[in-house]
Parts: C-alpha cells; structure tokens; sequence
C-alpha cells in the first residue's frame, strides 16, 4: 500500500471561524471570504483557508501529507472532501490563524510549483452540533479534539488545460481555483447540492 512521503500533524487553534496554510513568501496576504457553508476550503496563490464546522473557539487536528501521486481514498471516517489546486512559490508552508500573530507549525513541499489540494474531514452537520454542545460547558477554554483535517498535497501540471472552475473572484486565476467536491457512497446529500 502506498505512503505518503513526509507528514505532520499540527494542532490549529481556531480564530475567526479558519485557519490559513500560506506559502512563505505569500506577499501580500489575502484575507479570504467564504460564501457559504459549503465553501469550507479556499486557495488563492500561496495560500489555502479551511473554514472550520462552527465558529466556536476550538483547537483541531490538521493532519497534512505530502505524496508523490493522488493518494489513495482515506477511510471510511472521512466523510467529505473538496480538492483544489494551488500555486506554492516556495514549497515551505506556515499553518497559522487568520491574524498572523501566531503560527502553529511549518510542513515542507520541499520544491515549489503547482499542487493538488485536497482536504477531507468529518461529518460537518456532527462536528457542528458536538462543538457547539461542548462551548455551553468550556467557560474559558478552547475546546479540543473534536474536529478533524487531513490535507494531502501531490504535484499538478503548472496550466491544467482540462478543468472546471467555481470561482467568482475576477482578480485570482482560474488555474488556482480548480474545484472538485466530492461524496463517499452512503452519504446523503441536500437537494440543492444536486
């Protein structure tokens, strides 16, 4: 079975509902906006915002992975994915929170170029109601544990020229905003997903 090449696990700490992944040398950073509850991942040139379930302040897991082709499907707890592409200028990226105050580790592309984003994670709906049931009880606290991430990163062709594009925003290119949304077989869809 296949592995992926390097790996990290990184504990993120929530602010502002996301947390951002940006290539060293992003200048200047961009403040992302999402449009709605299904637009939970986000890239721009050197950069990748994934939106958490709640807005709740909590600290998740963000396990990222770097492989040499399209990894394989994950199990069976990750219920939902979105993949991307994105343009990396150095290769080196910083996990940090949306004020840029605070980074929560580095994971290494080790060469810059184009890479297939994708990131799963669990049942959003779930982890939305589980998060929001634990703030009632967390006073002070960040809540831990409870929300997920896994991120895999494989190189992409520089100029796809086969691909379909949901992106609104006039001033980032196309090319960096490729956009597959998919579902594991059993997981039930709203009707205006369809």
């Amino acid at each position: 079975m296949s592995q992926p090449i390097a790996q990290a696990t990184i504990q993120v700490r929530i602010v502002e509902g996301h947390f951002l992944i940006e290539d060293e040398d992003i200048d200047p950073p961009t403040f992302p906006a999402f449009q709605g509850a299904d637009d939970w991942l986000l890239t721009t040139g050197n950069q990748i915002a994934v939106c958490s379930a709640s807005g709740e302040w909590h600290v998740p897991e963000a396990l990222l992975q770097r492989w040499t082709t399209t990894p394989p499907t994950p199990g069976p707890d990750w219920k939902v994915h979105q993949q991307r592409q994105c343009h990396f200028s150095s290769g080196v990226l910083n996990i940090l929170n949306p004020a840029r105050e605070e980074v929560f580790g580095t994971f290494d592309l080790e060469t810059p170029g184009s890479y297939h984003v994708r990131a799963h994670t669990t049942d959003r709906d779930n982890t939305r109601r589980m998060l929001d049931h634990a703030a009632t009880t967390a006073g002070d606290q960040p809540i831990h544990g409870i929300e997920k991430f896994l991120i895999e990163f494989w190189p992409a062709a520089e100029h796809p020229s086969d691909h379909t594009t949901t992106t609104t925003d006039p001033h980032t290119p196309d090319w960096l905003t490729d956009v597959t949304t998919h579902d594991l077989p059993g997981i039930r869809r709203s009707p205006k997903d369809s």
